[in-house]
């Protein structure tokens, strides 16, 4: 009965830390939530359930633990995978934001009573638009976000060799710029999409479609027509010259990581090309 006493407690202190953030945090795509971890499954231990409240499928955060009242550190990235009977199922992995190659990265393991923090950045996002006055509509629509300029995420991918923005990019570059959200316009809709996951948190219907000589490549930033040569290239059969088509297949799943960088685009193209050869052979 004590035990369970001071776990009702602690649920309570941190429905109230949770309910805290809430009042003093706002943003369109999800106030801060503050929950604990009340259970963990034993084998094997890859997930763990915190109160759901309204948390969606796919929405990401991080596990931190508090050794006294004022130190703490994160334990985990944590994402949530399954809602069912008011609670959150969440899988984690090791978070590496904060590795520091002079230091030995400390080896923790989330466990009950770990609070897991989610929308800690949702107002603070990266805005994926075609042109310049789409870019702008949605700005003006979203006046309470903190928009970080495009020319970030542009010259993150020249530094690392990427012609155009895959998933991978986009969580390293939110990690580094402590951005929650990629908004991106994709056809005639927005999508809020959680940095880390990928999955659309909120959309809408505010954009309208750009003119094809409008449409900058990979998205409209200020790195001037000349460079936007250099992010043109062929993937999976379709030319990335049109903003759209490269998004929406983004988004479907039909590009990955590698196929990013010119040495993964060559692996496929040879790898395409036997494929061809084999079925010409039979």
């Amino acid at each position: 009965m004590k035990f369970l006493n001071s776990f009702q407690d602690f649920l309570k202190y941190s429905l109230l830390i949770a309910l805290f953030s809430i009042l003093s945090y706002a943003s369109p795509f999800g106030n801060k939530l503050i929950v604990p971890i009340v259970e963990l499954d034993k084998d094997p231990k890859h997930y763990a359930y915190v109160p759901a409240f309204d948390l969606k499928v796919g929405e990401s955060g991080e596990i931190v633990r508090w050794f006294t009242k004022e130190h703490s550190t994160i334990v985990a990235r944590a994402a949530v995978v399954e809602i069912k009977d008011a609670r959150a199922k969440i899988a984690f992995e090791p978070f590496e934001g904060l590795e520091q190659g002079a230091f030995p990265a400390p080896i923790l393991f989330p466990k009950k009573g770990d609070e897991v923090i989610f929308r800690s950045f949702n107002d603070r996002a990266f805005l994926v638009a075609p042109s310049q006055e789409i870019y702008e509509k949605i700005q003006a629509a979203y006046p309470d976000v903190t928009w970080l300029h495009p020319d970030l995420l542009a010259a993150y991918l020249m530094d690392v060799g990427h012609t155009s923005p895959v998933k991978g990019d986009f969580r390293k570059v939110c990690t580094q710029y402590a951005a929650g959200i990629v908004y991106l316009v994709n056809l005639n809709e927005g999508q809020a999409l959680d940095c880390q996951t990928f999955i659309a948190i909120k959309k809408d219907y505010i954009t309208g479609r750009a003119p094809v000589d409008e449409r900058m490549l990979p998205f409209f930033s200020r790195i001037g027509i000349d460079n936007q040569n250099w992010f043109t290239y062929l993937i999976n059969n379709v030319t990335t010259r049109d903003y759209y088509l490269y998004f929406d297949a983004l988004l479907k799943g039909d590009i990955s990581d590698e196929d990013a960088t010119f040495f993964g685009r060559v692996t496929k193209y040879f790898t395409n090309q036997i494929k061809i050869f084999s079925k010409g052979a039979r």
